[in-house]
């Protein structure tokens, strides 16, 4: 893969992330705790207020890893960025199915149903896709740097 390329589509992977950490606190706003302290105590944290907190911090992640590609783009960084991204976007992906934890609340009609939820599971899936491309192309031929590096032995010297 050329460093074009590399770069370009850390590019994206950094979009992605930015939108799995802007989705749940400014696209499809969530319920927050604006006061969270012993002070506040009688107002009650959300859950969904937990799961934007989540959101945000495995968004950061993969802005993190797109970052690492942007500027280190190896063979090797690629495949340990794809194989990241892929469980990152699994994390995601199963976060908002409410599977770790009980990541929203139950109201059918709430927002965080109708378009938080179905909105961070499309992003989970691009960023796995990104990442098993990222897998892909660390695995093309010409991108070892053993491949590179080492002599070829015809069957001529042999």
């Amino acid at each position: 893969m050329k460093l074009r390329t590399s770069r370009f589509f850390a590019t994206i992977i950094v979009a992605l992330g930015l939108a799995v950490s802007l989705i749940p606190k400014y696209i499809f706003q969530i319920c927050e705790s604006d006061h969270l302290a012993f002070s506040s105590s009688y107002q009650p944290v959300m859950r969904c207020f937990w799961f934007g907190q989540v959101e945000l911090f495995l968004g950061g992640l993969v802005v993190l890893s797109g970052l690492i590609l942007f500027f280190r783009p190896t063979p090797d960084s690629r495949l340990a960025i794809g194989v990241l991204l892929v469980g990152l976007g699994l994390t995601i992906v199963l976060a908002s199915v409410n599977t770790f934890f009980g990541s929203t609340c139950g109201h059918a009609n709430s927002i965080c149903q109708i378009g938080t939820k179905p909105a961070e599971r499309i992003a989970g899936v691009l960023v796995m896709i990104f990442g098993f491309i990222m897998i892909v192309f660390a695995g093309s031929k010409g991108t070892n740097r053993n491949e590179r590096m080492a002599p070829r032995i015809t069957s001529d010297q042999a």
